[in-house]
Order: structure tokens, then sequence, then C-alpha cells
């Protein structure tokens, strides 16, 4: 018989694969992480370009693993990861600078509601700034639900007890309402919320962060992050992006 000396295989070293990784190892299996790149950490890396010039491979900011509880319980910041808040996180120029309207007035969004719907209401008007509060308020607990989903083993009730509570507030919201909502476009859910384009660009350029364009199915809940936002900012990890894996 052969000797065996590992139980588990990960193949990649991204930081998915990398937290995976450290569960099964947690949990007392011998695990062995296989990576054909010299750098660890896929996209979420950082690699000298130049010389004394570092750079991120994706992204520079971090939001969904804030969220997850996955660096308090693996206690990243023993091993050195920092991260400093983006405050304000979210910036769209003014179209006209200078203009004394609001289209000279660009579009600042912080960790701070008020001071962000007061951004909204100087460059696209108060009925914005309104819905953009609500939007939050909606969009805040569904997103926080799905990151807690993200955290438990997968399956369909525990997926169900997650999203649950969703539906239950007052005041209700109904299924097939919450449904159009998760699987429908980016596009139509901004639509729906907002009248000025100013805001409504500015709020798919985030939600594409995450790949597909906002005019696809099932990219509205990728707009709806932004209300996680005003609870904790995307963080820059100090010494790079790569700082999370290392």
């Amino acid at each position: 018989m052969p000797d065996v000396t590992t139980d588990a295989v990960v193949i990649g070293s991204g930081h998915n694969g990398l937290v995976a990784a450290c569960h099964l190892a947690r949990a007392g299996l011998r695990v062995e992480v296989v990576e054909s790149d010299e750098v660890l950490g896929g996209a979420v890396s950082t690699v000298e370009r130049w010389p004394g010039v570092r750079v991120d491979r994706g992204s520079s900011a971090h939001v969904i693993i804030r969220h997850s509880g996955v660096v308090e319980e693996l206690e990243l910041e023993r091993f050195g990861l920092r991260y400093v808040d983006c405050d304000p996180w979210g910036f769209a120029p003014a179209p006209v600078p200078g203009d004394p309207g609001p289209a000279g007035r660009p579009l600042v969004f912080s960790v701070d509601l008020d001071a962000t719907c007061a951004s909204i209401a100087a460059a696209c008007g108060e009925a914005d700034a309104t819905a953009y509060r609500r939007f939050v308020e909606v969009w805040g607990p569904r997103s926080a639900a799905v990151v807690q989903a993200f955290g438990d083993r997968p399956s369909p009730g525990r997926l169900v007890r997650h999203l649950w509570p969703i539906g239950s507030r007052r005041p209700r919201t109904p299924g097939g309402e919450i449904a159009v909502d998760f699987l429908g476009s980016g596009d139509a859910l901004l639509d729906r919320w907002f009248s000025s384009e100013r805001l409504k660009a500015a709020l798919a350029w985030f939600g594409a962060q995450s790949g597909p364009p906002m005019s696809e199915p099932g990219t509205a809940a990728m707009v709806g992050w932004v209300a996680l936002l005003h609870d904790v900012p995307p963080g820059h990890p100090v010494g790079g992006s790569g700082g999370l894996t290392q």
C-alpha cells in the first residue's frame, strides 16, 4: 500500500483556496496547496512590476472578506495583516467642474450615510437622496444575510434559514419581489430605485467590479453590496492586496 501523507490537496493558492486549506488544516487534516505560479495569492497578490514598484494584480480594496469573519477567525492580524479604511469609499467626478449648479458637484460616497445622502442631494436632487437612504435600509440586511449564508455549510435548508428573515421584516416584502430583485439585472434594479443617470452610473460601476455587466440577469445583488459599505468600508491592506494572502 502506498504511504499516503496528504489528506487533501487544494489546487491553486487564491484567497478562497487558502481559506479552505486553513479550515481543513484546523480540522486536523494534512493539507497540501499546489500552485503553478511563483507568487501565492492568485489575483489577491502584490508583485514588483518595476524595480521598487509593487503593483496589485487584482483588486486593491477588499470588501466582502471584511464582513465574513474570516480575518478574525483565522487571526490574520497576528500574522501582520492590517487594513486601512477607504473613507470616502467611492467618488464620481462632476461632469462640469466649476459649474455652480448640480453639474459641478461630484458624488462622494462615505461611510457616513448622512454625508453620502447630502452629496447625492447636491448633485442629483433630494428625491434620489431619499431613495438612496431607503435603498441602504432595504439592501443592508439583504446583503448581510447573503454574507452570513456564505459562511455556513451550503445546503438549500441553510440558505433558506439565512434568507427567510429578509421577507419577514416589517413591512413585509413579497417573496416574488425579492426574487425579482435578486435574479434581475443591476440596470433594472437601479431604474426602479433612482432617476438620476449620474447616480445610477456610479452605482453600476461599483456593481460591475464583480465581473459581468449590469445588464446581465442576477447582477442586481452586486449593486446591493454598496449598502454594506456604510457599516464596514472597503479596506486597503498595508503593503498591498497580497497582505491578505501572505
